[in-house]
């Protein structure tokens, strides 16, 4: 694995789950698809992020 692999993978997880919590709060009716495409969503925008610091 490359160095920085881990806490990529760590950070992304970890804003998938803050970012299901927090529309999971605002929006307690959502249903199941919708919380699926938010989870989707974050895991792509978490992913490039944690890229962009710890690959970088």
């Amino acid at each position: 694995m490359k160095k920085g692999t881990i806490g990529m993978i760590l950070f992304a997880g970890l804003f998938v789950g803050v970012v299901v919590f927090v529309s999971e709060y605002l929006f307690p009716g959502a249903s199941v698809f919708i919380t699926a495409i938010i989870a989707g969503i974050s895991a792509l925008i978490g992913g490039l992020v944690g890229n962009k610091v710890f690959l970088s």
